[in-house]
C-alpha cells in the first residue's frame, strides 16, 4: 500500500492540507496505436523525453501514434518528432484534457496530467490525477445517474477507501490503479453535479476497522436479498464483512435472472467438474437441503460439492445464488442478485437512500463495526 512521504518538518500537519495524486492507467484493456490529444481547459506544458516542447492551450490538437516502438508527435502544423515518452503537465491546478481514439466517435475528458509511453507497440497512457477528481469519475461509472445524494456519499467513501487501500495493485507495472473492473471502472472526469457535490462533501472520508486500518471496501451490484461472509467466498474472514439479510434490493433491476441449458450440456459440465473432485459421502443430500439456499457456497451433486463461485465463473452467471430446475430436457438456473455478494450491495443502498437513510446508516448496515473518518486521522501504516 502506498504511504505518503512527507518532509520531517511537516509530519505533524494534517494530511488533508496536501493533495494526493495517484497514477491510473487509462484504456488499460484496449490496444491503442493512435490518439488525438488536446487541452480542454487551462494550459499545459508539452514535454517530450523530459524536454519542454511548448506551452499549449485549448487551441492545440496533437496526434500521437506508434511507429517502430516510438511515439510520433504531430501538431496541426506537422510532425514534431519521435519520442519515447510524451507528457502533458498542467500549469495550474484543475486543468483538463480530452482524448479521442482515432477510430471512435467518443471523446473522453480527464482531469490533471497524462504521461504516454510505448509498450509492446501500443500506447500506454497514465492519468496522473488528484484523488478527489478520480473518485468523482469512479462514482459516476460505478454508481450511475439519478441516484440519491446519500447513496452517492456512501459510494464516494467506499471508492476512496478502495483506492487508497489498493495503491500497490499495479506497482510492478509502474502505476497504481487501472481503469477497468480489476480495480474500479474509471472513464474520466465526473460531470454529474450531484456526484461532484457528494465527493466534495465527503472529501477525505474513508472507512476503517476497529484497529484504524482501511477496510477491504468490497461492493457489488445486487445481493438478491442476502450478502455473504467474506470467508465463505474468499476463504478469509474480515470482521466487518458479515452476511446480512437485505430486503432493500429485492425489487431492483438486477435482483433476479435466469439462464437455460440443455440437459446433456448441463450433465456434461457437471461430469467434467466432478472428475477433478473427491466424492464426499459424509455430506449427503439431506445435509445439503438443510442449508438455506441463500447461504450455500457449494452445489451438491451425486455426493460431490462443486464451489458455486467456480460455476459462476465457468458459466458466466450473474451470481452464485441460484436454484437448479429440471423440466423435460431443459435445465433452468433461476438466480437472484448480481455480483460476488460480499460487502456493499449497491442497489440495496440506492433504495435505502430513496427511503431517507443517511450515508452513515447505509455504510453501517453493510459493513459491521466500522468507523468513518478522515484518512488524515489514520496512522501512516494504515494506508
Amino acid at each position: 500500500m502506498k504511504k505518503l512521504l512527507l518532509p520531517v518538518l511537516f509530519i505533524l500537519l494534517p494530511f488533508y492540507l496536501f493533495s494526493i495524486n495517484i497514477s491510473v492507467r487509462i484504456y488499460e484493456s484496449d490496444s491503442i496505436k493512435n490518439i488525438l490529444l488536446a487541452p480542454q481547459s487551462g494550459s499545459y506544458l508539452l514535454i517530450a523525453d523530459g524536454k519542454l516542447i511548448d506551452t499549449i492551450t485549448t487551441a492545440n490538437v496533437f496526434e500521437i501514434k506508434d511507429k517502430d516502438s516510438l511515439l510520433v508527435l504531430r501538431s496541426l502544423k506537422g510532425e514534431l518528432g519521435k519520442f519515447n515518452s510524451i507528457q502533458l503537465k498542467e500549469c495550474r491546478p484543475d486543468c483538463s484534457f480530452n482524448i479521442k481514439i482515432s477510430l471512435e466517435r467518443t471523446i473522453r475528458l480527464y482531469n490533471d496530467n497524462i504521461q504516454i509511453s510505448n509498450t509492446g507497440g501500443y500506447l500506454k497512457m497514465i492519468n496522473m490525477v488528484e484523488l478527489e477528481h478520480y473518485i468523482a469519475g469512479v462514482v459516476e461509472c460505478e454508481g450511475g445517474y439519478n441516484k440519491s445524494t446519500e447513496f452517492y456519499k456512501a459510494q464516494a467513501i467506499i471508492c476512496r477507501t478502495y483506492a487508497l487501500n489498493n495503491l500497490a495493485k499495479h506497482l510492478g507495472e509502474y502505476y497504481e490503479l487501472c481503469d477497468a473492473v480489476h480495480c474500479q471502472v474509471y472513464k474520466g472526469m465526473g460531470d454529474i453535479p450531484a456526484i461532484t457535490e457528494a465527493v466534495e462533501s465527503t472529501k477525505g472520508l474513508v472507512i476503517a476497522d476497529s484497529l484504524k486500518h482501511l477496510i477491504d471496501a468490497a461492493y457489488f451490484s445486487n445481493c438478491g436479498g442476502y450478502t455473504l461472509n467474506s470467508e465463505d467466498v474468499w476463504g478469509r474472514r474480515f470482521s466487518y464483512l458479515h452476511a446480512v439479510k437485505d430486503t432493500f434490493c429485492m425489487n431492483q433491476l438486477h435482483a433476479r435472472w435466469e439462464k437455460l441449458f440443455t440437459l446433456p450440456d448441463w450433465n456434461n459440465y457437471l461430469d467434467k467438474k466432478e472428475s477433478a473432485l473427491t466424492k464426499t459421502d459424509t455430506r449427503g443430500e439431506a445435509y445439503w437441503d438443510s442449508i438455506p439456499e441463500e447461504k450455500r457456497v457449494y452445489l451438491y451433486d451425486k455426493g460431490y460439492l462443486i464451489p458455486l463461485k467456480d460455476i459462476r465463473m465457468d458459466l458466466n452467471l450473474h451470481s452464485t445464488y441460484f436454484k437448479v430446475i429440471k423440466k423435460d430436457n431443459v435445465i433452468t438456473l433461476r438466480g437472484r442478485g448480481n455480483g460476488h455478494r460480499v460487502g456493499f450491495c449497491q442497489e440495496g443502498a440506492m433504495r435505502m437512500g430513496q427511503l431517507g437513510y443517511t450515508y452513515l446508516q447505509i455504510l453501517n448496515f453493510y459493513y459491521q463495526g466500522i468507523q468513518v473518518t478522515n484518512y488524515s486521522a489514520l496512522p501512516l501504516q494504515a494506508y
